[in-house]
C-alpha cells in the first residue's frame, strides 16, 4: 500500500490536442473521436486546448457531426505564456501539437514537455525546427522521460515506413544502393493544399541560412555504410518510365528525417531500447532492425505529365526568389493562389476536394543481387525493386490517421518505446505495428515489381 501511495497521480487526460481549431486540427479531432472510449482503444479521455475556447467548441461540433458533440473539456492555453503550457503538460500523458508554422509557435510546447516529462507528437515538416529542437532539448527530454517526436503526419511517416517496407524486400544476399521516392498527388477535382504547408515552405526558404548555420555548429552524425558507389546525380527533370511519371527533386523534410533515422540506427544497430521493455519486445525490436538495409534516399515530386512538373518548378522558383526578403514574403502570403498556380489558398480545400484527393508514393530501389560481390569502385546495380504506398488526401485525412495511430501506440505500448529524447518517428515507431494499423485505416503498402537490370 505504501508503494502505491508513493506513485505520482496519473494525469486526468490521455491526450490533449493543441491547436484543435485549425484547418488540420479539426480533422485530428474528428479522427480522435473514432477511438475515444472504444473498448479496444487506450484512449479514454481527451481535451482540446488553445487560445480561443469558442473556436475550439465550434471545431468540436464540426468534428462530431452528424452526432452531437461529446462532453470533452476545452482548456485555455497560450503558447506566449510558458506557465500555461507547462500547466497543460501536467494535465495529460501526451500532447498532439497542431499549431504551425512550428518554427514560429512550436518551441514553447516542446520546451514545456521536455521540462515536465510529458510526451509530445506533432505534424511538423520543417527541418530547421526539428533539428533545433533536437539540439536544445534532447538531453533534457531524456532525463525527464519525455518522448518528443515530430513529423508524425504525412511528413514524414510514409517516407519512413515506406523505405523500411521497401528495404525488407531486399532479401539477403541482395542489398539496395539507392531508394528514390516519387510522390504523386491525384484528385478527381482540383488539388488544393494546406495553407499552413505553404506558409511553412516559404519560411523554410527564408530560414535556410539558419539551418545551415545550425548544422555547422553541431557534431557530425554517424553515416551508414552503403554498398556500392555513390549514385550519379541525374537530370533535373526525370522521366521515370517504370511508373509512368515525370519528376523533379523535392526539397522536403522526408529525406532529412529518414537520414536522421539512419544515423540513429548506425549508432544503435538494434534500435533504441524501451523504457521497460519485455523480453518478447526486445527480440521483436532486434529482429526488425536487423532486417533493415541502409541506402541513399531521396524524394521527388511527380506528375503524369511534363507540364505538371514544369508547374512544380515554377512555384518553386517563385518561392525561392521571393521568399528571401520581407517584401517578397508579403506578396507570397498575400496572393497564395496566384504564386502557387492555384494549389494553395487561405481558406483551404472544400470537404469535397478533400474527399476526392489521394496520393501515391512510389519507392524505386536499385541495388545488387549479391551484396557479397559488390566492388565499391565500379560495379553497377543489377537489380531493381518497386514498392508503393497509397492513401487518401495527405493534409487532412492521411495526416490525422497517422498522428492518431502513433498516439494510440504510444499510449498502449509506452514501456516498449524509448524512455525519452527528441527523436524521428522511424526509430520510435518502426518496430511497432504502425504499418499494420495504417493498412487497417486506408493506407496500403504493395510490392509492384522485382526485376534484373540490363548489364
Amino acid at each position: 500500500m505504501e508503494e502505491a501511495q508513493s506513485l505520482p497521480p496519473s494525469p486526468p487526460y490521455d491526450l490533449v490536442i493543441l491547436g484543435a481549431s485549425g484547418f488540420t486540427g479539426k480533422y485530428v479531432v474528428k479522427e480522435a473521436l473514432k477511438f475515444l472510449k472504444v473498448p479496444s482503444s487506450p484512449l479514454k479521455s481527451i481535451a482540446l486546448a488553445g487560445r480561443n475556447p469558442t473556436k475550439l467548441a465550434h471545431a468540436l461540433n464540426w468534428a462530431s457531426l452528424p452526432n452531437t458533440s461529446p462532453p470533452i473539456p476545452i482548456l485555455k492555453a497560450d503558447i506566449t505564456d510558458p506557465s500555461s503550457i507547462r500547466h497543460l503538460c501536467t494535465q495529460t500523458k501526451l500532447i498532439l501539437n497542431c499549431v504551425g508554422p512550428f518554427r514560429l509557435y512550436g518551441e514553447p510546447v516542446v520546451a514545456a514537455c521536455a521540462q515536465t516529462g510529458c510526451d509530445y507528437l506533432d505534424i511538423c515538416g520543417e527541418p530547421e525546427f526539428m533539428e533545433r529542437m533536437e539540439m536544445k532539448f534532447h538531453e533534457n527530454a531524456m532525463e525527464t522521460g519525455s518522448l518528443v517526436v515530430s513529423a508524425c503526419g504525412f511528413d514524414s511517416v510514409p517516407a519512413e515506413l515506406g523505405w523500411m517496407f521497401h528495404s525488407r524486400q531486399w532479401v539477403s544476399p541482395a542489398v539496395p544502393n539507392q531508394i528514390e521516392a516519387y510522390l504523386s498527388l491525384e484528385s478527381e477535382k482540383r488539388i488544393v493544399g494546406n495553407f499552413g504547408t505553404y506558409e511553412s515552405a516559404i519560411l523554410g526558404v527564408s530560414n535556410v541560412g539558419k539551418l545551415q548555420e545550425l548544422r555547422r555548429s553541431r557534431p557530425k552524425r554517424a553515416k551508414p555504410v552503403i554498398p556500392g558507389p555513390f549514385p550519379p546525380k541525374g537530370p533535373i527533370i526525370e522521366h521515370q518510365k517504370e511508373i509512368g511519371l515525370w519528376a523533379v527533386k523535392l526539397p522536403s523534410a522526408d529525406s532529412i528525417v529518414v537520414r536522421r533515422t539512419l544515423a540513429t540506427l548506425t549508432e544503435n544497430p538494434l534500435g533504441l531500447p524501451g523504457v521497460n521493455e519485455s523480453a518478447e519486445w526486445i527480440s521483436k525490436r532486434e529482429a526488425f532492425w536487423s532486417m533493415m538495409k541502409p541506402a541513399h534516399f531521396g524524394v521527388k515530386l511527380a506528375s503524369k505529365t511534363l507540364l505538371g512538373v514544369i508547374r512544380f518548378i515554377t512555384v518553386g522558383v517563385f518561392m525561392g526568389l521571393l521568399g528571401r526578403n520581407a517584401i517578397g514574403r508579403w506578396l507570397l502570403f498575400k496572393f497564395p493562389s496566384f504564386f502557387s498556380l492555384g494549389w494553395f489558398r487561405k481558406k483551404g480545400p472544400s470537404e469535397e476536394e478533400v474527399r476526392s484527393a489521394t496520393f501515391k508514393m512510389w519507392f524505386v530501389g536499385r541495388g545488387f543481387s549479391d551484396g557479397n560481390q559488390v566492388s565499391q569502385a565500379n560495379m553497377k546495380p543489377d537489380m531493381e525493386i518497386v514498392t508503393r504506398l497509397m492513401g487518401p488526401e495527405i493534409g487532412y485525412l492521411t495526416t490525422p490517421i497517422i498522428l492518431l495511430q502513433c498516439a494510440l501506440i504510444l499510449l498502449s505500448e509506452r514501456e516498449n518505446l524509448p524512455k525519452g529524447g527528441v527523436l524521428p518517428p522511424g526509430i520510435v515507431f518502426g518496430p511497432t505495428d504502425l504499418q499494420e494499423r495504417l493498412q487497417h485505416n486506408g493506407i496500403s503498402f504493395d510490392v509492384i515489381a522485382k526485376r534484373a537490370l540490363p548489364a
